[in-house]
């Protein structure tokens, strides 16, 4: 693809490279997000992805995004079947803990990941960045402690 992975457009740019506007990153994650809805719900046999990552995300002209390297998708569970079992696999920081936990993988899972992506669009960090300060290394958590941190600071305010 033309323009490279989503993560070259992110992650660790070089000086005087200019970070994606706002409006971009939202056609990408848009993009993303019909790509991954077309792997769940209008395949004949559905798939989960199992991988979603900014560097799997490929970007063609004009920053249209292509789902990539499928070396780790699965078929989704079919019928009446909730979950697919299976050896867990994917990349730390994207994997969801459910999954990494039980090793029952759903569509959720892959849900999970494209909310992980979809963090980095924003804030422009890695899922993993062990630079970072112990507290801040894991993306998600540390959203979610800065977003409890807001939450409580504003409660307090309010009373």
């Amino acid at each position: 693809m033309p323009l490279g992975s989503l993560e070259s457009h992110l992650l660790d740019l070089p000086p005087g490279r200019k970070p994606l506007d706002w409006n971009t990153r939202m056609k990408i994650a848009a993009g993303a997000a019909s790509g991954l809805e077309y792997l769940h719900d209008k395949m004949k046999t559905p798939v989960i992805y199992r991988d979603l990552k900014c560097s799997h995300i490929l970007l063609g002209e004009g920053y249209h995004p292509k789902l990539s390297d499928f070396g780790l998708a699965i078929a989704g569970p079919s019928g009446d079947k909730t979950h697919v079992s299976t050896r867990v696999m994917g990349t730390y920081g994207y994997c969801a803990p459910d999954y990494a936990m039980t090793g029952q993988l759903t569509f959720k899972s892959d849900i999970y990941s494209f909310g992980v992506v979809l963090l980095e669009i924003i804030t422009g960090r890695k899922a993993i960045d062990r630079t970072k300060p112990h507290n801040e290394k894991n993306l998600v958590v540390w959203v979610c402690h800065s977003y409890l941190s807001f939450y409580c600071l504003m409660w307090n305010h309010a009373c």
